[in-house]
């Protein structure tokens, strides 16, 4: 198991979830945010992400200037664009190396970080290894779905960097940024 004090680079978490930590319905999002992909795609440009097969799926393609990492059981699994692994330590090391390889080669885009892109599984699985969550916060009525896993909340601090409200195409949100004190 990779042992936090040697990662070469930071893991963040980035998750959208709603206030009973639903993430999806397994298959896809279950709401549409003004900004909000946008908003993703700044803050992870640049950068490997950790996803499930699931969440590649929902996907359907590699999200350009990222690396794709899949983690699956599966030992055949393969698609066009994904870098695949099969454990969790296995993921972090082609993060790595593709963070590496991609500076070498002068890409001034990329960020030495490794995020979490989900779902439930690869939450569950990566969390203890982030320091850092950038966290959309929905307002929506979901009670069941994929989950976030629970914080334990004394050991985050937590910034609310944007608000907004609901309009007639988009529920509540906000942007949180969450740092681990503990």
């Amino acid at each position: 198991m990779v042992i936090k004090k040697k990662l070469k680079n930071p893991i963040v978490c980035i998750v959208a979830m709603n206030q009973n930590r639903v993430i999806g319905d397994g298959n896809d999002l279950l709401w549409h945010l003004p900004g909000d992909l946008k908003r993703l795609k700044m803050i992870t440009m640049g950068t490997p992400l950790i996803m499930g097969r699931k969440t590649w799926d929902s996907i359907g393609k590699p999200l350009p200037g990222r690396a794709s990492i899949v983690l699956t059981k599966s030992l055949t699994w393969k698609a066009e664009g994904a870098i695949v692994a099969n454990s969790f330590e296995s993921a972090i090391t082609k993060a790595d190396s593709w963070i590496e390889i991609n500076k070498k080669i002068g890409d001034e885009a990329i960020q030495n970080k490794i995020f979490l892109f989900g779902g439930a599984q690869i939450y569950e699985i990566g969390l203890k290894y982030c320091d850092k969550i950038e966290m959309t916060r929905v307002k929506f009525c979901a009670i069941s779905g994929s989950k976030f896993p629970k914080l334990k909340e004394n050991d985050w601090k937590k910034t609310m960097l944007q608000y907004f409200e609901a309009t007639t195409s988009a529920p509540e949100f906000s942007y949180w940024h969450y740092e681990r004190i503990i």
